[in-house]
């Protein structure tokens, strides 16, 4: 069952999700980024650019948040019953990821986010 302190990190999370380049950024990831492969990724999203930057900020943010519930520290469910933007974050990242962790041999790369994307199917088939 949730928690008191439960609620105040779920009221935090949103307050980081607020603030206005995080907030640009998920803007940018939401519409402007399309790629489907690593390749396509390299291109649109080229170090030092603001899409990179950008696409950095969203998916560490997203993989961060996927740790703090996948290891207990959040509840689960409060957490599914109040948050639906990672699952549009995986399902872009999912497209290119494995091809990414090959090129960068990173298998772990954004772990976080898929153990939690596979738990939210699990949760919401219940």
């Amino acid at each position: 069952m949730a928690t008191h302190a439960d609620a105040e990190l779920i009221l935090r999370l949103y307050e980081l999700r607020r603030e206005p380049v995080l907030r640009e950024a998920r803007d940018w990831f939401a519409r402007e980024l399309t790629a489907t492969t690593a390749a396509e990724l390299a291109q649109q999203c080229p170090p030092g650019s603001d899409a990179n930057r950008y696409y950095r900020m969203v998916t560490t943010y997203w993989d961060m948040v996927a740790a703090v519930v996948n290891r207990g520290a959040l509840d689960e469910t409060l957490f599914f019953d109040t948050n639906g933007e990672f699952i549009g974050v995986w399902r872009k990242v999912a497209k290119f990821l494995p091809e990414v962790r090959a090129s960068r041999n990173a298998p772990r790369l954004m772990r976080n986010l898929e153990e939690l994307y596979r738990r939210w199917e699990r949760y919401s088939a219940e």
